[in-house]
């Protein structure tokens, strides 16, 4: 069977202890993973390098708490490209460049553009989604290719276990709005009348899912929709990839664990007691987006067959 290696970017959120080190370069055998860069004022961070994120996050919080300006880029051709022919030159036979939505970022154009020229095939993944659903077809179509599948079976697990549903509390949308993630109308939605928008993510881009008028009513809905969508999905069934199994349910925050943690106790002893729930920090590329005080939830869709 042809040796696969998977390649994604840091708006999967994969979890450092899953990686294999504390970093997010990816440690694991056949797997890489491109960092976003993501600028504070002038000054340019990158988070694939391990040594550079106790600053970036530091700098990332100060500045979001001050409203400073803070931005991010898509990964460079030239990213994709050296990671391509890096992996090509340790021997693998083929690659699968799992990726965030193109609606949300230019970051497949990238890698589309990077495997011209690159002699071994590279299939580009858009999974249209981010986060932690992107974050589980990526680790699905891993442990595929960990375990023998072929180029066409690490393809279709990437696209189809990145299916989940995802659901955000995103305190101010300004930062979502200056980036350009968010449509004008939804935007305007926000401003009215103390509207707190929720979101999620439908045919790749954000979304309104519910428009609460207060901060207090938007929290106690979005536990709410995280908790029915939960006890669905739970009820449904949930099947978990080859190799390990996956979580029921996501909770993402930003320098908040303790908070998210109660969340997820909230959520679970009231909807799905037996459910699995892991806590992932947001990644300082999204972070950039959505600003303090965001809650991200992933729930994992049923009976989802890697």
């Amino acid at each position: 069977m042809p040796k696969i290696a998977v390649v994604t970017d840091d708006a999967a959120a994969l979890p450092a202890p899953w990686l294999g080190r504390g970093g997010a370069d990816g440690a694991r055998a056949g797997l890489q993973v491109v960092g976003m860069p993501v600028m504070v004022d002038h000054q340019i961070f990158a988070p694939s390098q391990a040594s550079e994120e106790p600053d970036l996050a530091r700098s990332l919080l100060v500045a979001l708490a001050e409203g400073r300006k803070v931005t991010t880029s898509r990964p460079s051709p030239g990213q994709f490209r050296r990671v391509y022919l890096q992996l090509q030159e340790q021997g693998y036979e083929a690659i699968v460049s799992v990726h965030l939505s193109a609606e949300l970022s230019g970051t497949v154009s990238s890698a589309r553009i990077a495997r011209r020229g690159i002699t071994i095939p590279v299939t580009v993944v858009d999974t249209r989604t981010v986060a932690m659903a992107q974050g589980l077809g990526v680790q699905a179509a891993w442990n595929a290719a960990a375990h023998g599948a072929d180029m066409a079976q690490v393809v279709q697990t990437a696209r189809t276990a990145a299916q989940h549903q995802v659901f955000l509390y995103v305190p101010s949308l300004e930062q979502l709005k200056r980036g350009g993630r968010l449509a004008p109308s939804v935007a305007r939605v926000g401003s009215m009348l103390q509207i707190k928008p929720l979101l999620t993510v439908q045919g790749g881009r954000l979304v309104v899912a519910e428009t609460p008028r207060t901060a207090v009513k938007a929290k106690a809905r979005f536990r709410a929709l995280v908790g029915s969508a939960l006890e669905a999905a739970i009820s449904m069934g949930s099947g978990s990839a080859v190799g390990s199994p996956e979580p029921d349910l996501v909770v993402h925050h930003l320098a908040d664990p303790d908070g998210a943690h109660d969340l997820v106790g909230d959520v679970t002893e009231q909807y799905a007691p037996d459910a699995v729930a892991e806590v992932v920090e947001i990644p300082p590329v999204l972070a950039a987006h959505v600003g303090i005080g965001v809650r991200a939830a992933v729930i994992r869709h049923p009976n989802l067959q890697p």
